[in-house]
């Protein structure tokens, strides 16, 4: 009787750890094109130091001196996304872009595969 009763317990406790397992979160991922300035991630929530002269000087010392991440901004939709590439960005600091890559809605971040300067009808002399 001891024995049943404790592998009836057993089975139980067996029973609860299977369904108190999470169940795999799926995460929902976009393949697209991302338009938008690269800034950073204090220089986009509007914070600019005149005295270093242009946006890109701002956005390199936000980043090497104050501890910020690169981030692509997007003035249109005032969106501003995370970027898991941080050496990509550099090149870029300040300027209009298009970055290419995996938009993960989980970490609302955006997994980098490309970035290129964005051509306009302005940049272009059109």
């Amino acid at each position: 009787m001891k024995t049943a009763a404790i592998g009836m317990v057993g089975v139980l406790l067996l029973a609860g750890g299977l369904s108190a397992q999470k169940t795999p979160r799926l995460s929902v991922q976009i393949n697209d094109t991302f338009t938008g300035e690269i800034t950073d991630s204090i220089c986009a929530e509007g914070h600019h130091i005149d005295l270093l002269r242009s946006e890109r000087n701002c956005v390199l010392a936000c980043v090497k001196l104050d501890g910020a991440q690169f981030v692509l901004h997007n003035p249109e939709t005032n969106r501003i996304y995370k970027l898991d590439d941080q050496q990509k960005p550099e090149a870029f600091a300040g300027q209009e872009v298009t970055v290419s890559g995996t938009y993960d809605k989980d970490e609302k971040v955006i997994h980098v595969t490309n970035i290129r300067p964005r051509i306009t009808y302005a940049s272009a002399g059109l």
